[in-house]
């Protein structure tokens, strides 16, 4: 079923949170802080795109949306931005720049976030009389922060991008600018920080990707030159690719690659629904709308100004179907990465990390499927490569992940001192043992996978583990047990079948095995407050076992058997 997007429908969500905006800006006349946004976690004012700026331009394009009503609830909005803008004015360092109160002060990259959404503002904004005041002292402390960013550096990768769209955007919109273009050359020269899989260096669909693909879409809209700005559009599009190849059924990401905040969250990205509108309008990619949509409809967010701005500089109004992809295989190897789609159940397999499998069906998700030696330090299952294809894929673990191990060190024969014993180690002779060499093959079978772990080299009787990683709260269940698991619980699954159920939603692990019950075995990760179930071995280990997914509703419980020819 298709929907409209309308700005009016965006601005009606947007304006549902203000009463709640308007209880944590300052009134107190006289005081320092009067006019700005407090934050109500640390009790600190924020000037910057988290605080003050951030309400600024929300509580603008609701009086914008007005137009020239002299309400009292007009005049008591106006009143309100006339402070929060002079509050900002009275923030602005010499050098043109605002502080992040929290980590960065005299902050170029800071600035140029704030400077996206005022300079946007302006766009929109600068013909409508009843906010020429506003809008006059925003153009004031937009130039101020132009020049200070120019001149500001950075400290993270997509700030580079942030920097070079918020410059590109103030070039375009404010009058009596200075000549950005020499600072945005000398960013660009740098290369994008993109791979041959379509991600940036962080990796990070629930923050980052958003914010670099917002800056550069400012760059590009605001550049006459083709030449430069078509690699740059190619480039973004494949990263939204990329992403929307990481989302689950639910419209919630697979951050497990991200090295930013967002790892292990599993949200909506609401950040990239106006990335995938306004670059699907500019490239004529219905999908990117169509995504949009989908993610659209299943976030509770607000934050939806740069939504509301690419709908007004679009026309107000786009129709989409919202949908995203929902049957596919994807390898990825820049970045160990192989992604699997079908209907409800999505699964995404790592190398370089021992988080070997996510996987998510509905309500139920495994958060991490692990395996462990307990050998030297260097038994952990940490895939060195990945053979990918639409049908299986393999993971190797060479077990020599760690110099020098595993191994014995041997004796000197020589004097060694206390202080000299850690240096002394690459110097010794060494009796090697052979590495804990394996492998684990997963294969898409029938609404989940068929696994086989097989151990390759390695002592024998060494005890090892496969651990599957549950969030708590849901039942877990055998053939003649049912039990409520509590945080930080841990589970022998002897033989036979046992499945966590999360409502009616079902993820089952069969069969059990048990050669050992070390709960906390040396070398292996704590779970945490997850719910941990076990497979136990002594090497040398050939297992084979499946994952499977189903609602109980639509499937008469039944023990999962494993096809040993496969």
């Amino acid at each position: 079923m298709s929907i409209t997007f309308d700005a009016a429908t965006i601005l009606h969500r947007i304006a549902a949170a203000t009463t709640r905006e308007f209880s944590y800006q300052n009134r107190i006349p006289g005081d320092p802080l009067y006019g700005a946004i407090i934050s109500p976690e640390h009790w600190l004012d924020e000037s910057g795109h988290v605080g003050t700026t951030r309400a600024i331009v929300r509580w603008g394009y609701i009086a914008l949306a007005q137009g020239t009503s002299t309400t009292p609830s007009f005049v008591a909005l106006l009143e309100r931005l006339e402070i929060a803008v002079d509050y900002l004015l009275r923030v602005q360092r010499p050098s043109g720049l605002i502080d992040l109160r929290n980590t960065n002060y005299e902050s170029g990259p800071d600035t140029a976030f704030a400077l996206q959404l005022i300079c946007a503002f302006i766009e929109r904004a600068r013909s409508t009389p009843e906010l020429a005041s506003i809008v006059s002292r925003l153009t004031l402390f937009a130039q101020r922060a132009t020049a200070g960013v120019m001149d500001s550096g950075f400290h993270t990768p997509n700030h580079r991008w942030v920097i070079v769209g918020a410059l590109a955007l103030a070039q375009a919109v404010l009058p009596d600018h200075p000549n950005t273009t020499p600072t945005i050359n000398q960013y660009l020269a740098e290369g994008l920080d993109i791979d041959a899989d379509g991600a940036y260096l962080e990796r990070s669909i629930g923050v980052y990707d958003a914010v670099t693909a917002r800056s550069l879409l400012f760059y590009i809209e605001n550049t006459a030159d083709s030449a430069v700005t078509m690699p740059i559009l190619r480039a973004l599009e494949r990263n939204l690719d990329f992403d929307l190849h990481l989302l689950h059924a639910d419209g919630t990401a697979e951050t497990g690659l991200s090295v930013r905040q967002d790892y292990g969250q599993r949200k909506v990205p609401a950040p990239l629904i106006a990335n995938y509108l306004n670059a699907g309008l500019l490239l004529g990619r219905q999908d990117f709308i169509d995504a949009a949509a989908f993610l659209y409809e299943r976030t509770d967010e607000t934050d939806f100004e740069w939504l509301l701005y690419v709908l007004l500089k679009h026309g107000s109004s786009v129709t989409a179907n919202p949908m995203i992809p929902a049957d596919y295989a994807n390898a990825y190897p820049t970045n160990q990465l192989w992604r699997y789609r079908h209907n409800a159940l999505s699964a995404s397999v790592f190398g370089g990390r021992t988080r070997l499998l996510h996987l998510v069906y509905r309500s139920a998700e495994l958060v991490a499927l692990k395996i462990t030696q307990a050998y030297f330090r260097v038994g952990l299952f940490i895939a060195d490569t990945l053979e990918m294809s639409t049908t299986d894929v393999l993971l190797v673990s060479s077990g020599k992940q760690k110099p020098a191990l595993p191994a014995y060190h041997l004796p000197m024969g020589r004097p060694v001192s206390p202080e000299t014993f850690e240096a002394t180690k690459v110097d010794r002779e060494q009796k090697w043992i052979p590495p804990a060499e394996s492998v684990l093959k997963i294969t898409p079978f029938e609404g989940g996978f068929d696994l086989h772990y097989r151990t390759l080299d390695g002592l024998d009787d060494v005890i090892a583990q496969i651990s599957f990683d549950f969030p708590p709260g849901g039942l877990w269940e055998t053939e003649d047990t049912v039990v409520t698991c509590a945080p930080g619980s841990v589970i022998f699954l002897k033989r036979g079948w046992g499945r966590m159920r999360y409502g009616t939603d079902v993820i089952e692990i069969a069969p059990g095995a048990c050669a050992h019950l070390a709960r906390d075995m040396r070398h292996s990760e704590a779970s945490g407050d997850l719910v941990r179930v076990l497979l136990t071995f002594r090497t040398p280990v050939d297992h084979r076992f499946a994952i499977r997914t189903y609602d109980l509703l639509e499937r008469l419980p039944a023990k999962t058997t494993v096809d040993i020819d496969r």
